[in-house]
């Protein structure tokens, strides 16, 4: 006979699953940015209505400058890690420098509910997808998410490994205030 889940017991595995996902998401920003001499800022997906899945499009640096560029058929490889880098041995018996790999994780992660960012719309990028029809990964914190408010609902299910910090609001209140004409 099986014990029927409770509430407490979802809402721990659901914690758990979403911790392993942040976990995920940083060792995917980490690879890629050890692949790339620190040089990459966002991994471009494209959402794919037809059967429910994120395709790999792009690596960004922070000024949108294409570092990679995944194609249709993920046959051409990312760089290698360094040698005895400690992020090889955390893909287990996955190559990082396989394509096919990162659409695996990046599957995981969308399969488990998580959400990714908008990619800036002002990005100036050349070759790339309509922003509005894309999602990226900030991958350092040279990246900025498009929209930096997330809504409390959303909030534990964002994937925001890194990010640039947050730009400092403006003081309404350091505004002249003019003069009172009578």
């Amino acid at each position: 006979m099986t014990v029927p889940l409770t509430w407490p017991a979802f809402i721990e595995a659901t914690d758990r699953v979403r911790e392993a996902a942040q976990a995920l998401s940083r060792l995917i920003a980490d690879t890629l940015n050890a692949q790339y001499a620190g040089a990459a800022a966002y991994l471009v997906l494209e959402d794919n209505d037809c059967c429910d899945v994120l395709t790999l499009h792009s690596v960004l640096d922070a000024d949108g400058r294409t570092l990679f560029d995944f194609g249709d058929g993920h046959t051409r490889l990312l760089p290698a890690l360094p040698q005895h880098s400690p992020l090889a041995e955390a893909w287990g018996s996955l190559d990082p420098a396989d394509p096919r790999a990162l659409f695996k994780a990046v599957q995981g992660l969308h399969q488990a509910g998580s959400l990714f960012d908008q990619l800036p719309d002002d990005l100036p990028f050349a070759e790339g997808p309509d922003p509005e029809d894309s999602y990226c990964l900030l991958l350092s914190t040279a990246a900025r998410p498009d929209c930096w408010d997330v809504t409390r609902a959303n909030a534990s299910r964002m994937l925001r490994p890194y990010s640039a910090p947050l730009p400092a609001a403006q003081d309404d209140s350091a505004r002249s205030i003019p003069p009172t004409t009578r």
